[in-house]
Parts: C-alpha cells; sequence; structure tokens
C-alpha cells in the first residue's frame, strides 16, 4: 500500500490534510451533541426552567448538526477528487507500462491477471480513497477526543474506552497483516496481485 501512495501527488496530499481537519471539525460537533442533550434533559427536569433556555439549547444542537452534515459533505468532495485523479493517473501510468512491456515479460503474466490489475485493483483503490479512508481517518480522532472528554469526567470510562480503542487497533492490525500474507508472490496463478504491483514499480 505504501507503494501506491507515493503515485499521489502534492495537490492530493494538500486535499487529504484539508480532509483531516474537516474530520476533526466534524468529530468536535459529533461529540458535542451529547453534551446538549444531557442540557436539555437536565432544563425539562429542573422546575422553573425557562422555556428560552431549552430553545437555544435545542437550536445549538441544530446547528452542530448542520453544521457536522456540511462538513461531511465538503469531506465526500474532497475524498471523492482524490480518487478520481489518482485512479485516473494510476489507470494510464500502468497502461503505459503494459503497452511498453516486450514479449518476454508479457508472458510473466497471464491476461487474465492483467485486465484484473487494471481494472478491479484500480476500483477497490479508488473505493478505499472514497469511503474507507474517511473512517480510517475518523476513528482514531474520535477516538482521541472522547477519551480526553471523558478523562476530566471519569477515569474508569477512559481505562475503558482506550482499552477498547487498543483491542480495535490490534485486531485491524492483526487482519491486515493477515490480508498481507495471502498476497505475497507466488501465491497466485499467472502472476499475483503482489508480483505485478512489485514488478511495476521495480521496472518504472
Amino acid at each position: 500500500m505504501l507503494r501506491i501512495l507515493k503515485h499521489l501527488r502534492w495537490k492530493e496530499w494538500l486535499l487529504v490534510a484539508a480532509c483531516v481537519v474537516l474530520i476533526v471539525g466534524q468529530v468536535q460537533l459529533d461529540l458535542a451533541l451529547p453534551d446538549y442533550m444531557s442540557e436539555i434533559t437536565r432544563l425539562v427536569q429542573t422546575e422553573g426552567s425557562q422555556m428560552s433556555d431549552i430553545l437555544l439549547a435545542g437550536g445549538k444542537m441544530l446547528l452542530c448538526a448542520l453544521g457536522s452534515m456540511l462538513l461531511t459533505v465538503c469531506t465526500t468532495f474532497f475524498t471523492a477528487q482524490i480518487a478520481s485523479r489518482f485512479s485516473a493517473r494510476l489507470r494510464g501510468e500502468m497502461y503505459r507500462k503494459v503497452v511498453g512491456f516486450s514479449n518476454e515479460e508479457i508472458n510473466r503474466f497471464s491476461t487474465a491477471s492483467l485486465i484484473t490489475r487494471t481494472t478491479n485493483d484500480i476500483s477497490q483503490l479508488q473505493m478505499f480513497f472514497s469511503f474507507g479512508m474517511q473512517s480510517l481517518i475518523k476513528a482514531p480522532i474520535m477516538a482521541f477526543i472522547a477519551v480526553g472528554k471523558i478523562s476530566t469526567k471519569s477515569w474508569e470510562w477512559s481505562l475503558l474506552t482506550a482499552a477498547a480503542t487498543l483491542a480495535g487497533g490490534l485486531t485491524a492490525g492483526t487482519a491486515y497483516a493477515g490480508g498481507e500474507g495471502g498476497n505475497r508472490p507466488g501465491t497466485g496463478g499467472g502472476g499475483s496481485a503482489a508480483q505485478f504491483w512489485a514488478y511495476k514499480d521495480d521496472a518504472s
């Protein structure tokens, strides 16, 4: 995956940085919603509370939800731009590389393998940048901010949240390592994905 990321240009990296900033803002707004909900509940249950106070808290809650939605739309737009530009450029590079192969180099990969590399593999990368990147960035940011908010109220909940985050990270890392092991060169007939991508980078 790291070999693939080096094909991103500086404009795409700027969009990635913008996505990180937008996601941080989105997480902050999302985590503010329970605070306003708690305030509304407290005001409703407290005798003598003014309706204006309840409406004010409700209005702030709606503004947070609207702001989070707008940030999500902007983030989705940026990730779609990254995915479309990256996949188009990578398809062009792969096409030019395959066209320049000699007959001996072509025989290293079957026709089906070359078709899969230039269609399905690129589509999966495009889907990752379009949808998976948001979750990959948002999850650790939300966990870090949530642990910080909880730590000021209850250390037990902070410890539980940190343990759950660590367990999730270890599970994801183990699954990623297992997936990498299944794509080692020589594991697929007619040239595996790992063989093709490694050969493409070495031949560049």
